[in-house]
């Protein structure tokens, strides 16, 4: 029986392969699911949790208003409104205080803080002081915390960017997608290319060495030519913008999404043009001195380190705080309530807003170990040394998915890293099924999915 975890040599069928909706995965095997633990009463598993001792500690605060829905995303729940943001702001308050006032998480040294959305630069200066500022008052915020607002450029004036400078942020974090005039006004972003960039200067001077400015760009959008994305963008980024750190994402389509019926109507790029263009991009940026943090991002200066991506791909403890916010605290996952009624009337009848809140499988942790190393770009077994991945080395070597590197172990090549989602759990998978007894292959077997592991 062939091994399922070995990559086809050919280039069409590798990347037919890799990007296939489903592959091989250590969560299929059913015997090696860990069984739900009760979580009938969400507000006593919340209360009984705590923080792990050898992971960090993270903090994320959701704010979910946007001014208008853009046209790619996915996420879009409350359009801006003065009065509904007050009331907001005041349960975030209240949600900050009574779990400071457990004690629980005040404790341990807090090194992210990561506000999310939507959209938090929504919140008006004097909404981002009084927030910010309680998050300093009852946590312990470390000195060298990376504290992140994303947001938009637009109505991100003077007054909000003073009031994140003086009350400890340090990182801004925006949705550009694109410096195209046109395309950004397609997308639903209002600021031309012109007035982004001096934007981003204008904030630059006010905040100096002490805020790292950040930046999304996707490729693949409807309207943009290959051409363009290199030229008008990713150059852009190195030669005029005030920018000290960059995402590079491909279009993900959301069904349902706007941006979904251009994408039917007009095409999408193949995926060997969005491949070209991922490799040219990061050659171009590496080129120029740009340090690789992650598979997809760039920092151009000591100022981005990039650690809430990081620590949120590899699912280290986050306290979880508003409206759609999403958390981990050891093995447990949580979710807050996304429906804005039903989370104010949860703050207010005294109960942390949990939507829903499980224990994690055993392959959540193995994923995540994955994850750390193939989201830095790089392989090394000697990390997993309870498994022998010999077998399919030597074939990912000749699929072109790694090389060897000095230090040891394998570093991703761009068509890796482009694939890195799909290695990841293809890599989880061959490790589970390494592991897996007699037992969870025959029950594999019964749920119809033999096969999956080699004979």
């Amino acid at each position: 029986m062939m091994n399922p975890f070995f990559l086809p040599v050919d280039r069409e069928e590798l990347m037919k392969k890799l990007s296939a909706r489903s592959a091989p995965h250590g969560g299929m095997m059913p015997g090696m699911m860990k069984p739900p633990a009760d979580t009938s009463d969400p507000q006593a598993t919340w209360r009984s949790l705590r923080p792990t001792d050898d992971q960090p500690l993270v903090i994320y605060v959701h704010i979910p208003f946007c001014i208008s829905r853009c046209s790619f995303c996915g996420f879009y729940r409350n359009r801006t409104d003065d009065a509904a943001i007050e009331e907001y702001v005041k349960r975030l308050l209240v949600e900050i205080d009574r779990v400071a006032d457990e004690g629980v998480f005040t404790k341990k040294p807090v090194e992210v803080v990561y506000f999310g959305g939507g959209t938090p630069t929504a919140l008006t200066a004097d909404q981002l002081r009084r927030t910010v500022g309680r998050l300093h008052e009852r946590f312990s915020i470390a000195p060298n915390c990376e504290f992140t607002i994303e947001g938009r450029l637009f109505a991100f004036d003077d007054d909000r960017v003073r009031a994140c400078l003086e009350s400890g942020v340090n990182r801004f974090s925006f949705g550009i997608q694109s410096f195209e005039t046109e395309l950004r006004r397609s997308l639903g972003r209002r600021l031309s290319r012109e007035d982004t960039l001096a934007r981003l200067s204008l904030i630059k001077e006010i905040c100096g060495e002490k805020i790292a400015l950040v930046a999304d760009l996707i490729y693949g959008l409807p309207g943009q030519t290959q051409e363009h994305w290199m030229e008008r963008n990713v150059k852009t980024v190195h030669r005029e913008s005030a920018l000290d750190g960059v995402d590079l994402y491909s279009l993900k389509v959301f069904p349902g999404s706007p941006i979904s019926k251009r994408v039917e109507q007009e095409g999408n790029w193949s995926e060997e043009d969005r491949l070209a263009r991922h490799a040219e991009a990061s050659d171009y940026l590496a080129a120029q001195g740009w340090k690789q943090l992650s598979t997809t991002h760039w920092g151009r200066n000591a100022l981005e380190r990039n650690m809430y991506n990081t620590y949120a791909k590899i699912g280290v403890d986050m306290v979880p705080f508003g409206c759609g916010a999403g958390g981990f605290i050891g093995d447990w996952s949580i979710m807050q309530e996304g429906d804005l009624a039903k989370y104010m009337e949860s703050v207010d009848a005294g109960m942390k807003p949990i939507g829903m809140i499980m224990q994690s499988p055993p392959v959540r942790r193995d994923s995540i170990h994955f994850t750390r190393m193939t989201d830095l770009g790089y392989f090394d077994p000697s990390e997993i040394p309870e498994t022998d991945f010999s077998p399919i080395i030597a074939n990912w070597i000749a699929a072109g998915v790694w090389m060897p590197r000095a230090q040891g172990g394998y570093r991703l090549t761009r068509l890796g890293e482009f694939y890195q989602t799909k290695l990841n759990s293809l890599l989880t998978g061959f490790h589970m099924a390494a592991h897996a007894t007699a037992l969870d292959k025959m029950k594999m077997m019964a749920a119809g999915i033999a096969g999956k592991l080699r004979g």
